[in-house]
């Protein structure tokens, strides 16, 4: 018996060091002279997802690859200018790198450079070396996890959606909240105070269990009954503004993507998370305007906000058609917390000057940059295939009666929408279209002090083909410095009961006419 014990014993520490040096003896493989002859090429190679020339958090997962270069085998030797390299040997071109190397990898050189020198084995047996492909690891680094919601792309198929969490240190990836434990509805327009995920509302749509805003505050999750549109929290954490309409989806034939969304009979208001009655701000509700998007400054003393003239006296009246000329301005009201007072809108980006329409504003957490969403009309950017992101800087006073903004470096020639600020303003997480017009994709992308962005990088997956095979679209990616804890069972207990505080709405009636501020 203890000899079999003592058998046992010995195989299963065999297996444990053959696990753990996984990575060492791939290392061990790279090491030997099988390298030579060696052919010096001239160009970098070609890996999907293209993480080539990229700056990346010194906190982000590895960044796993697949090699786009013909070869028997592959040799990966990752390096920086500071601790041991790490190399990689394998048959197949994926590349997969071990997390606690890569770790000590980038701890060892925050703040320089990553070097990856990448070899492919020829028919022949000799080595094609590439250029060698240099990343950057900022010095700053990004929030800890990453909100989404995940869904089928077709607007007849979203009945199946989810609200997930990301670990951006590892792959681990959790469900906050899934449709199918509430009747198939609809969870959305996720929102959280200070890049904090248990400060944070999610929008519930449901005819089964009422429409209502999911609340998750102080570890407790509870719900408020009524309609509400896009949610924007003040920074002091008890005030909340939202966006009231009745959304409407326009189809039509005139693009790639045939849907367009336009919010009807819309007005801004905002409560208090310890009085559930909806105030309209005074200026809010014009009958000939169309609002969106409110969105605070870091220091709350303004809200920022969307606004277009609405040719629709009669909401039925809607068409894609009529939709297609209107452009949204970028506005903003002044208000003072302590005497709950709002000053007047006004005009920060005017149609008639820039062009274009203005959507889903964002506003970094150390004040310094607005970031915004520039598309050809209406205020749904993710349907627009020439949305382009733009950062506006608040800091710098407008120049001649006009505000100072430019195009960030991350766009592409695809579609750049939903887009959210990491809580030092030193990173952007935004979704974009660049690998598929149907499917929106998570990026993430570096910026500078002078607002100046690095080049974009695809969130990293364990399987570097995971995005090839996934048949959902991510949206609203938003960056939290730490996750949900209120357990998933607690959340759907809050929507399923029947006892929600109700939110109490002011007289629907709209304002007259403002006087001036809207171009």
């Amino acid at each position: 018996m203890t000899t079999i014990t003592n058998r046992w014993r010995w195989a299963f520490l065999a297996f444990g060091i053959l696990l753990a040096g996984g990575a060492v003896l791939w290392g061990l493989c790279c090491r030997q002279p099988t390298l030579e002859p060696v052919r010096m090429l001239s160009r970098a190679p070609r890996l999907t997802p293209d993480y080539r020339g990229v700056v990346i958090p010194p906190n982000i997962s590895p960044l796993n690859f697949a090699i786009n270069e013909p070869g028997a085998s592959y040799c990966v030797n990752l390096r920086g200018r500071a601790g041991a390299p790490l190399k990689l040997f394998s048959r197949r071109p994926q590349v997969h790198i071990p997390l606690q190397p890569w770790r000590r990898l980038l701890a060892e050189n925050k703040g320089r450079e990553l070097y990856f020198d990448i070899y492919a084995k020829t028919v022949g047996g000799a080595w094609n070396h590439y250029s060698t492909v240099t990343n950057n690891i900022a010095n700053e680094p990004i929030d800890g996890f990453l909100l989404y919601r995940k869904i089928h792309p077709s607007h007849n198929t979203w009945s199946v959606m989810g609200l997930y969490q990301r670990d951006l240190a590892t792959f681990d990836e959790d469900a906050v909240l899934e449709n199918r434990h509430f009747g198939g509805d609809c969870c959305h327009c996720h929102s959280l105070c200070n890049n904090d995920a248990n400060h944070a509302a999610i929008l519930i749509r449901s005819k089964e269990y009422q429409n209502s805003l999911l609340m998750i505050s102080e570890g407790i999750a509870s719900t408020v009954q009524g309609t509400a549109g896009f949610c924007a929290w003040h920074p002091g954490g008890r005030l909340v503004a939202c966006a009231f309409s009745k959304p409407r989806l326009l189809l039509h034939t005139a693009k790639n993507d045939m849907r367009d969304i336009v919010d009807l009979e819309a007005w801004i208001g905002y409560f208090r998370l310890d009085a559930n009655t909806v105030r309209k701000i005074p200026g809010l509700s014009p009958a000939d305007r169309l609002l969106a998007f409110p969105v605070w400054s870091a220091d709350g003393r303004y809200l920022y906000y969307c606004s277009a003239p609405n040719p629709w006296p009669n909401p039925a009246a809607a068409t894609a058609d009529s939709y297609a000329s209107i452009k949204y301005d970028l506005m903003r009201i002044a208000y003072d917390v302590a005497q709950d007072q709002w000053g007047k809108p006004e005009t920060v980006l005017a149609v008639r000057d820039i062009g274009f329409s203005v959507a889903t504003p964002r506003v970094s957490p150390d004040g310094r940059w607005l970031s915004f969403c520039a598309v050809e009309y209406g205020c749904w950017p993710t349907y627009h295939p020439e949305s382009d992101l733009y950062v506006l800087d608040l800091n710098t006073p407008a120049v001649g009666g006009h505000y100072q903004y430019r195009k960030l470096e991350l766009n592409s020639s695809e579609c750049e929408s939903w887009h959210n600020w990491s809580a030092n303003g030193r990173w952007l997480v935004f979704s974009s279209k660049r690998e598929s017009p149907l499917f929106n994709r998570p990026y993430l992308a570096y910026v500078d002090a002078a607002g100046k962005c690095g080049k974009p990088f695809l969130l990293p997956q364990k399987d570097p083909a995971y995005y090839d095979s996934l048949l959902k679209t991510y949206t609203m990616p938003a960056l939290a410095t730490s996750p949900v804890v209120v357990a998933r069972r607690k959340l759907v207990e809050a929507i399923l009961t029947p006892r929600k505080r109700p939110l109490v709405m002011p007289d629907a009636k709209a304002e007259p006419k403002p006087a001036s501020p809207y171009p």
